[in-house]
């Protein structure tokens, strides 16, 4: 029998390799071509129905301005409920702009990398869960406490001792941080001291006011002190003049030195304390003359408080530019005073815009005092019961005959100051209408547009504990089984 020869030439075999060869080749070069152009060329899309990729007009406006490097630090825990919403919405703005550049940090899986953005940043060692933007103007810090809007109704009345978040504000935060560490410009504020205020560096928790003055910081505010006492006038790179709770009366020459800073356009962030109310300090009848009523009294809301009484929780905001962001959020005042519109008489063209900020809701003015040596504030038959004013916003106008670069006068008059210390500002949405103060004192607009935060979903699944027995033998067992028995069938099977 003879041997059949080969079934192809050597030259046709070389001719199949090469013609395999140059295939494969082809189809590489064109599978590489198009990720090439997918990469730069690409549209994306959400596949979850509460997805929202589209961002606002302000937000898109931004990413296109920014042409430096912006580094965001994600130092969080992974495993908080928030990681999730966070990381997927900071991918959307690098997605829109890769000058964006994302780092992720978690202190539990990586203690090492978390040490040095501690040491980096200045973080304390107990600080976690925040997201810091680094870009050319400056740093700014995002806490998670400021990401979700929460329900607090069900906790006040009683009803659950759950507080739910309800919206999600990543996008508002985002967008405000990265303008501050790019484009805005430097300011300085100044701390009036020498009339009992509270001290900016203190780290107290009942009056310091170090964390208010971090929170300048990350707004790009540089901030020092100020004693009007002396010779001396408000600085001419005086951008905002905070008056943090002053308990001693003011000299006449102080409050003139303050007129006439607002006169050429200054900006004045003012907040009373109770312990001020017994005696007039002089800055109520010098806000007289810009039309806000201070009111030497305490009110008080049983219907609303989370101290017995002591407190008074906001939730009825204005439409103003400043409190309209806080709509759906709450303010918890300590031991607050009245504060409002100056009422009576003839109002002028030209006089200044005064803008109540938020009421209490069923509050009580008590402005009788008891008689003793250390007299108190009692309720009487005569006090006012119904909406009180808490805090104004007024503004007015370049004043005629007076040069000023400054521009028009803004001043923020608030009831009390305790909530914005140490030790109460990171409660509620105290931070955020800190935030929202200073920057439209400082007329920064582009950080006040009410960005609309993410409503959140919550999906609940009530089972009794036999259920939750059933479906634990389900996953436990039945699945791993299911998968064994189809092996036992088929090697069955194969054995026939």
């Amino acid at each position: 029998m003879r041997e059949s020869g080969p079934t192809f030439s050597r030259l046709r075999r070389w001719s199949i390799s090469l013609n395999v060869a140059l295939s494969t080749i082809a189809v590489l070069a064109l599978v590489t071509m198009i990720n090439y152009l997918a990469s730069r060329h690409y549209a994306r899309f959400a596949v979850a129905a509460h997805d929202r990729t589209d961002f606002s007009a302000i937000t898109r406006r931004t990413l296109d301005s920014i042409t430096n490097v912006v580094k965001v630090i994600v130092y969080f825990n992974r495993d908080e409920p928030l990681y999730d919403s966070v990381w997927s919405l900071l991918k959307e703005y690098n997605f829109a702009n890769p000058r964006i550049q994302i780092q992720k940090v978690d202190s539990m899986r990586d203690p090492g990398a978390a040490e040095r953005v501690k040491a980096k940043y200045n973080l304390g060692q107990a600080e976690k869960n925040v997201i810091i933007f680094d870009g050319s103007a400056g740093r700014h810090t995002v806490y998670e406490g400021e990401l979700s809007e929460l329900d607090i109704k069900p906790l006040i009345t009683g009803q659950s001792r759950e507080v739910h978040r309800t919206h999600f504000k990543g996008e508002l935060l985002f967008t405000s941080a990265l303008q501050i560490v790019t484009s805005l410009r430097p300011v300085k504020a100044y701390f009036l001291q020498g009339d009992g205020e509270h001290r900016p560096e203190s780290d107290e928790k009942t009056v310091g006011y170090s964390t208010f003055t971090e929170l300048l910081k990350e707004n790009n505010v540089r901030s020092d002190t100020l004693n009007l006492r002396g010779a001396g006038e408000v600085p001419a790179d005086c951008n905002l003049l905070v008056i943090p709770g002053p308990t001693i009366p003011f000299l006449d020459e102080e409050t003139e030195k303050i007129q006439r800073y607002l006169k050429q356009g200054g900006r004045v962030f003012v907040l009373f304390r109770f312990l001020s109310a017994q005696r007039p300090l002089g800055l109520e009848k010098m806000l007289e003359q810009w039309g806000v009523a201070v009111g030497r009294n305490r009110v008080i809301d049983s219907q609303n408080t989370a101290k017995s009484g002591s407190d008074v929780i906001v939730s009825k905001f204005s439409n103003h530019p400043l409190a309209k962001p806080l709509l759906d959020n709450y303010l918890d005042l300590i031991v607050p005073r009245s504060v409002g519109k100056l009422e009576g008489g003839a109002t002028p063209s030209d006089a200044p815009r005064v803008e109540v900020l938020a009421w209490a809701s069923n509050g009580r003015v008590v402005s009788k005092l008891s008689p003793g040596p250390t007299p108190e504030f009692q309720p009487s038959s005569d006090d006012f019961v119904g909406e009180v004013p808490l805090m104004v916003a007024v503004e007015k106008g370049m004043i005629r005959g007076v040069s000023t670069d400054r521009g028009s006068t803004r001043i923020v008059v608030v009831g009390d100051s305790i909530f914005l210390s140490n030790g109460f500002i990171e409660n509620m949405a105290h931070r955020d209408f800190a935030t929202y103060a200073v920057n439209w004192l400082l007329a920064r607009n582009e950080l006040l547009v009410g960005l609309a935060p993410r409503p959140i979903k919550e999906y609940k699944l009530t089972m009794s504990q036999s259920q939750r027995r059933t479906v634990s033998w389900i996953l436990l067992g039945g699945m791993p089984g299911s998968v064994l028995f189809m092996g036992m069938l088929v090697w069955f099977k194969r054995r026939k």
